[in-house]
């Protein structure tokens, strides 16, 4: 990158963040696509440098991120979809990638370059524009998509989007909507918080009850005393399996709203628990791949 061999260093980047993913690969990769004025790419990526580096308590790199994600931020051409209701069971392809119906109408930040758009609903016939541009400015693009109803058919040949199979992956598509995302993450930050607050009541109140259990021996058999403190030891036991259930719980969806948050469209998606949750999580990293 240093020499100038911005695209290739781009690619290098890219491979080494999918084969072993790190918050300095990344915020390289990030660094990499703002140079080649892929502004949408650079931006996402650099958003997830934030959270990452945050925490993971490095400080010096998510200040970096955040400055260059604020700088980019003015920078984004966007575009939007106008498909007014759009018709039950309707399929949305960009460059290839599936889109969630929520985005038609909203803002999506999207690289310069041209773009492939297919829109296939029942009833409708395929609406297809293999090259759609997206300028370098600041500005939003809309594209107007209006649905034509199919005739009735024998036999229709099934659709292909064979067409659309080599399109690259934009980063609106590799990163859902921004807004979308930091809803997501809040939740699921949030749910974690509960429940690790909710663990540590799980161990307070289990260690209570292992107290109050070998005081036990301290007062006659059958005595009121005793009864008491056996009791106090079953409530506090109580406590402990309800926080326990409701803490992991709470952190398993946690998990799922930040790790959905990432990535939900890529074609070869992979989810992992890094330091946006902690690298270090219970001693281990865990990468799943499908």
């Amino acid at each position: 990158m240093n020499a100038g061999s911005v695209p290739e260093a781009c690619a290098k980047f890219a491979d080494s963040e999918r084969l072993d993913p790190a918050i300095g690969t990344l915020m390289h990769l990030a660094a990499c696509h703002e140079k080649m004025g892929r502004f949408a790419s650079a931006w996402s990526e650099f958003s997830d440098v934030v959270a990452q580096a945050h925490k993971a308590n490095q400080t010096d790199r998510e200040k970096y991120a955040r400055e260059h994600a604020a700088a980019i931020e003015g920078k984004l051409p966007k575009v939007v979809i106008d498909l007014p209701n759009p018709p039950q069971g309707t399929a949305v392809t960009l460059d290839g990638s599936a889109l969630p119906l929520s985005v038609l109408g909203t803002e999506m930040p999207l690289d310069p370059g041209d773009h492939s758009l297919q829109i296939l609903a029942p009833g409708m016939k395929p609406w297809r524009q293999p090259k759609l541009s997206v300028g370098a400015n600041a500005v939003v693009t809309r594209w107007q998509v209006t649905l034509e109803e199919e005739a009735a058919q024998p036999s229709a040949a099934p659709s292909t989007s064979a067409d659309a199979g080599s399109a690259a992956h934009p980063a609106a598509l590799e990163h859902p909507p921004a807004s979308g995302n930091v809803a997501r993450r809040v939740i699921g930050y949030s749910l974690g918080g509960l429940g690790a607050v909710s663990l540590v009541v799980t161990v307070a109140e289990a260690v209570t009850s292992a107290g109050r259990s070998s005081d036990e021996s301290k007062y006659p058999s059958g005595s009121s005393e005793r009864q008491t403190v056996a009791d106090q030891a079953s409530t506090a036991q109580t406590y402990a399996i309800v926080f326990g259930a409701a803490g992991v719980v709470a952190i398993g969806a946690g998990v799922y709203f930040v790790l959905t948050a990432r990535d939900t469209s890529a074609p070869a998606a992979r989810l992992r628990i890094t330091p946006m949750l902690g690298r270090a999580l219970g001693g281990a990293t865990v990468h799943l791949d499908w």
